[in-house]
């Protein structure tokens, strides 16, 4: 019980002394208590706060387990990779002080058993994660973090009235357990769609993300894209009663849901020309594969059980390997691409990508044989995403290869033995826990996919040789011009579209307000002061009335 609470309380003390100069090392200890707990700490385990706001309940289960042990394991890596990195020297404490919050915040809900313990860890997380965002205090970092806060406190407010409305059904009880006995109301089950929907970048919710990584210092994004953004995941697993027949309607929405984020993040991603914002739209695609996970376990209620641990196995395999990649990104953005960085890449690409072998294909085996019987089409979309990710992996490595770096600079010894130790376990851990079949997986569609980029990368090298002529020149800057008399067309109508929407607003409110005062006027003229203010109090009285009677039914 004392581990679980040094989970959240040690980050959260630390931060305190995150500005000492002797705090070097304070992340690096920080996520220790989490691993232990993953480690020693049996299920079933749990500690209560009576005292503490409304009685916070910490605990570990299964799933808790999981994701506490590939969460701390990463934010210990990525720890251990930024004590060297060039972001503890030019920024230090403040660094520092969001790191430790954002891990305090990401711990703590996953060891949290009830309603406001999770949404106080959800929001700490999220809040603390802006400062991140906006650590190099760019024009282009602040835009980035102003985008990002925006729509965390959208999703955090959505979040917040689930949760008051879900405590308001259970007369205030805000534990998971008396939560999972009845069903929610369709509305609450709508705002924990979208406000974890938006940690987990669904398609639509998304516009935060592909910035967001593009300028959050590496060992902070490795974190954010590998742990932080599985806490929408966990929240849809804490808060949503799995093996409810009353969902599948919602299940079948998360399923289209999800493949649309497939396939919008691979498409979206292969017109990137950057790294970061490439694997910035690989997470969304590979968000869209858990959301499709999470709609199976709703759609088919009775294989729930099956479907979540598959579900979660995944998450862990991605979170892995989505944060190696960002490290060693950040290596070659520090000091351009080594051999030996280049090899660990191709060997990250291919694990994302599910190749034979890899904890992807262990991950994606496990996930494709919970499916039920009925889910053979998301079995058959399930290798179109190992395709399409292989084609994301492929052009991820060309541009990686082509990357400019400025002054180089050289790397530390804790950069690299973090990345390094990371990358092993990613190679050993699939090869220990797997089987010869579930590691032999995705064979085929990988294959196609490294074929085809094969041929594109072939082809494209005649391309340029073909565009110089001057007959392509020429046809080019036709075409251009075409395109500037079509856009301006475009903005003259869209321009006086707006200015008739205008006039007839501004008419609609001039006779609105016209009518109104004369409304007014005669209620003073025909009444005294006393029946006007008791004219005014019913007024009140009814629309409170209809508000309460709203939130009452909507329960």
């Amino acid at each position: 019980s004392f581990i679980l609470l040094l989970v959240w309380v040690l980050p959260l003390s630390l931060a305190v002394l995150a500005g000492q100069r002797y705090a070097r090392w304070t992340t690096v200890i920080a996520p220790l208590p989490a691993l232990l707990a993953a480690a020693v700490v049996p299920v079933g385990s749990s500690i209560s706060l009576p005292w503490l706001l409304l009685g916070v309940q910490l605990g570990l289960d299964d799933t808790g387990r999981i994701f506490l042990l590939f969460s701390g394991l990463l934010w210990l890596i990525a720890s251990l990779y930024g004590a060297g990195s060039e972001t503890h020297r030019r920024h230090g404490a403040r660094y520092r002080i969001f790191f430790l919050l954002a891990m305090a915040g990401n711990l703590g809900l996953i060891v949290a058993q009830d309603m406001l313990s999770f949404y106080l860890g959800f929001t700490l997380m999220g809040l603390a994660t802006y400062g991140l965002v906006a650590q190099s205090r760019s024009q282009h970092a602040r835009r980035a973090a102003r985008r990002y806060l925006v729509w965390t406190i959208a999703g955090e407010m959505l979040l917040f009235v689930a949760v008051v409305m879900l405590a308001a059904q259970h007369s205030g009880v805000v534990s998971f357990s008396v939560l999972h006995s009845s069903t929610p109301a369709g509305l609450v089950i709508l705002m924990l769609l979208v406000g974890f929907g938006i940690k987990l970048a669904l398609p639509g919710l998304h516009l935060w993300l592909p910035q967001a990584y593009a300028v959050t210092p590496t060992p902070a994004v490795a974190v954010f894209s590998g742990s932080m953004i599985n806490a929408g995941l966990l929240g849809w697993l804490r808060f949503l009663p799995l093996g409810n027949t009353a969902l599948v309607d919602w299940g079948q929405l998360l399923l289209a849901t999800g493949i649309a984020g497939i396939f919008f993040g691979a498409t979206a991603g292969l017109l990137q020309r950057s790294p970061r914002l490439l694997l910035g739209y690989s997470s969304i695609s590979k968000m869209g594969v858990l959301t499709s996970g999470m709609g199976a376990a709703l759609a088919w209620p009775e294989m729930a059980s099956v479907v979540v641990a598959a579900v979660v196995i995944y998450a862990a395999h991605h979170a892995l390997v989505k944060g190696a990649l960002f490290l060693g990104l950040g290596l070659v953005e520090r000091e351009g691409l080594r051999p030996w960085i280049g090899v660990g890449l191709v060997f990250l690409a291919l694990a994302l990508a599910g190749a034979p072998l890899t904890s992807g294909a262990f991950a994606k085996s496990v996930l494709t044989s919970s499916l039920p019987e009925g889910a053979q089409h998301l079995v058959a979309l399930l290798a179109a995403s190992a395709f399409a990710t292989t084609l994301l992996m492929v052009r991820f490595l060309f541009l990686t290869r082509g990357l400019r770096v400025g002054k180089p600079l050289p790397l530390p010894a804790e950069s690299i033995s973090a990345w390094l130790i990371l990358v092993v376990i990613i190679a050993v851990f699939p090869i220990v826990i797997g089987q010869a079949g579930q590691l032999m997986a995705n064979a085929a569609p990988v294959l196609l996919g490294a074929v085809v980029s094969l041929m594109v990368l072939l082809a494209s090298r005649h391309f340029p040789a073909r565009i110089t002529s001057r007959q392509y020149r020429s046809l080019g800057k036709g075409f251009a011009l075409r395109r500037r008399r079509a856009i301006r067309q475009l903005v003259y109508r869209g321009e006086l579209s707006i200015e008739t929407l205008q006039s007839a607003a501004r008419n609609h409110y001039e006779r609105l307000r016209q009518t109104m005062e004369q409304g007014f006027l005669q209620l003073r003229w025909s009444s005294d002061d006393d029946e006007h203010w008791q004219l005014a109090g019913g007024l009140w009285l009814g629309i409170g009335g209809l508000l309460l009677a709203g939130f009452i039914f909507s329960l």
